[in-house]
C-alpha cells in the first residue's frame, strides 16, 4: 500500500509529548490556543493563556486542575474569525504571544487567517505551532470528515483535512519564515518562528494564495514529495534543552 498516496506511519514521538517537551524548556509567559476541545493541549500551559474553540468540552475531570492552573485563563466559546474580529489578545494576555497552537478548522483556508490573524500579535521569536500538516495518507486530507475506510485499517477516524497546503504554501512564499517540519505522530507538528508580524505578505494575498493552495492536487504531488519539500525531520531531534533552546528562544 506504500506509495504516492500512502505512507508509513510518522515514526517520531506523539504531538503531544512534543508539545510537552516544548513548554517545559521554553517556558512561554503567554499561550494561545485555536482548537482545544478536550483540553489536553491547554493543560500543558502554565502560563497567562487563552483559549478559542466554538465546541470546547471539558468533560474528563482529571484535566480539569491542569487545565486551571495558570496566572490567568480567558476561554473564548467561539470560531477563531470571531474572536480576531471582537479580541485583542495582547491587550488580554498584558503582552505579546509568547507561543501558539493552532489546531482549529482542518481547512487550509481557515489555518492560514488563523496564522496570518496570530502572527501579528506575535514578537519574531515568538513559536506558532500548527498541527496535522502531514498526513500520511490522501484519504484523510478530505476537506470534510468522510466515512470512507482508509487503506490502514489503525487509521480509521484519523483527519486532517487539508491544511497540508497551508505548510506548503508558508514553504513557498514566506521564506522568512523559520519551518522546522516533525514527525510527531499521528500527522505532525510545524514549528514556525522568526515571524514578521507587520508582514503583509499573506493577507494582502490572500485570496490568491488561496486559489493557488486549492490547485494543488495531492496525488499529482505525492505524499513523499510533500514530506521532502516540507523537509520533515524526526521529532527526536527536539527532546532536549540544547535542542530546543538551539532553534528556538523566547
Amino acid at each position: 500500500m506504500i506509495g504516492p498516496t500512502c505512507v508509513a506511519d510518522l515514526a517520531g514521538p506523539h504531538y503531544y509529548e512534543t508539545f510537552r517537551i516544548l513548554h517545559a524548556i521554553l517556558r512561554p509567559k503567554t499561550y494561545f490556543e485555536i482548537g482545544t476541545l478536550h483540553g489536553d493541549t491547554l493543560a500543558l500551559a502554565r502560563c497567562a493563556s487563552i483559549s478559542v474553540d466554538p465546541g470546547v468540552d471539558f468533560s474528563r475531570p482529571e484535566l480539569i486542575d491542569e487545565i486551571i492552573n495558570k496566572p490567568h485563563l480567558h476561554l473564548f466559546k467561539m470560531t477563531s474569525d470571531d474572536f480576531f474580529a471582537s479580541q485583542d489578545p495582547e491587550r488580554i494576555l498584558g503582552a505579546k504571544i509568547d507561543m501558539a497552537f493552532l489546531d482549529g478548522m482542518h481547512r487550509c483556508e481557515f489555518l492560514l487567517r488563523d496564522f496570518i490573524n496570530t502572527e501579528r500579535f506575535c514578537k519574531p521569536n515568538s513559536l506558532i505551532v500548527l498541527h496535522d500538516c502531514i498526513p500520511v495518507e490522501a484519504g484523510m486530507t478530505a476537506r470534510s470528515p468522510s466515512a470512507e475506510p482508509l487503506l490502514m485499517p489503525h487509521r480509521q477516524g484519523w483527519w486532517t483535512g487539508d491544511v497540508w497546503r497551508t505548510a506548503l504554501l508558508l514553504k513557498r512564499v514566506r521564506p522568512d519564515l523559520s519551518i522546522s517540519a516533525l514527525d510527531a505522530q499521528s500527522t505532525g507538528l510545524v514549528l514556525i518562528t522568526n515571524l514578521s508580524p507587520a508582514s503583509r505578505v499573506l493577507s494582502e494575498g490572500y485570496a490568491q494564495h488561496v486559489k493557488a493552495m486549492l490547485s494543488w492536487d495531492l496525488q499529482e504531488l505525492g505524499l513523499p514529495s510533500i514530506h521532502q519539500e516540507l523537509g520533515v525531520e524526526s521529532a527526536f531531534n527536539l527532546t532536549t534543552d540544547e535542542q530546543v533552546t538551539g532553534r528556538f528562544w523566547l
